[in-house]
């Protein structure tokens, strides 16, 4: 299964009086760096978010921000300590009798003192994690969307140019077959033509001869290249991401084709060698999108 490494995805709802909303992005990267941004109360839980990411992607530079907004009459995880704000209006009113001030008390006293306020259980921002996370997840599933959609298009590309190898390199096997015993009499007469006039073992020269045709041979290249392509196509359909395995063959496709060219001395096959070696190309640079 093809998956692209390139896509973006968002989500948002409300719920509760809150707003929650996420977005996410994926880049290309040979290995899985993720980059999280939470809203400071919820920073810690970051592993957990990692870890979210991590069930759905394997490989890529992953950017999320997300972000949650308390509307009117949301409950706050926050509520005021009663007790210290009475405390707080009696010494207010010890100090005015002390210093005989005829100032009022005012809200702006007590709010200079953070201790009158105090955080509510910790079920309330739990709850909103957990409905953060939730709108997290939402935007990783609309990412995969994207990325299942645009490997779909790469795989279509991927399959084109992998059927056009191997039609090349079925061609160039056909080639060699014709061309095997013509050069196998062009090499003898032209070593009979060199030899003329000396004494030569026709047993041994038509052995050494064999040898040599041996090292021109491209059968077993051919028959390499034709594994790799069906390897090829079989990590394309298989239910997992397939990127470092399909660089991996595209590799070893490249390396058979540039063996077949320097053993060849034909000009058909190395043109159709020079039109494999652009296609494989073509293909790597494909693979860089994928995960």
């Amino acid at each position: 299964m093809i998956i692209s490494m390139t896509g973006y995805g968002n989500a948002e709802f409300e719920k509760d009086g809150v707003s929650y909303s996420a977005e996410i992005r994926s880049f290309n990267s040979k290995f899985l760096e993720i980059s999280i941004k939470l809203p400071r109360v919820h920073s810690q839980r970051e592993n957990e978010v990692r870890e979210l990411v991590r069930k759905y992607i394997n490989r890529g530079k992953i950017i999320i921000s997300a972000n949650l907004e308390r509307t009117a009459g949301a409950n706050l995880p926050i509520d005021i300590d009663e007790e210290t704000i009475k405390y707080l209006n009696q010494l207010f009113k010890k100090i005015k009798k002390v210093t005989k001030s005829k100032e009022k008390v005012k809200l702006d006293h007590f709010l200079k003192f953070s201790e009158i306020f105090q955080h509510k259980d910790e079920e309330i921002s739990e709850i909103e994690f957990q409905n953060l996370y939730q709108c997290i997840e939402l935007s990783i599933q609309k990412l995969m969307e994207m990325k299942v959609q645009e490997g779909r298009e790469l795989e279509k590309d991927l399959i084109n140019r992998i059927d056009m190898i191997e039609r090349s390199v079925l061609e160039i096997e056909k080639l060699w077959s014709e061309k095997a015993d013509s050069e196998f009499q062009r090499l003898k007469e032209k070593a009979q033509k060199l030899l003329e006039g000396k004494e030569v073992d026709e047993n041994r020269l038509e052995l050494e001869l064999a040898l040599l045709l041996d090292k021109m041979d491209i059968t077993e290249e051919c028959v390499r290249l034709k594994s790799h392509i069906k390897f090829f196509r079989e990590s394309i359909n298989k239910d997992e991401p397939s990127g470092r395995r399909l660089s991996f063959l595209a590799q070893e496709l490249l390396r058979e084709a540039n063996t077949i060219s320097s053993k060849s001395n034909s000009a058909e096959i190395s043109q159709i060698v020079v039109l494999i070696k652009e296609e494989i190309e073509k293909i790597k640079e494909q693979i860089q999108n994928i995960e």
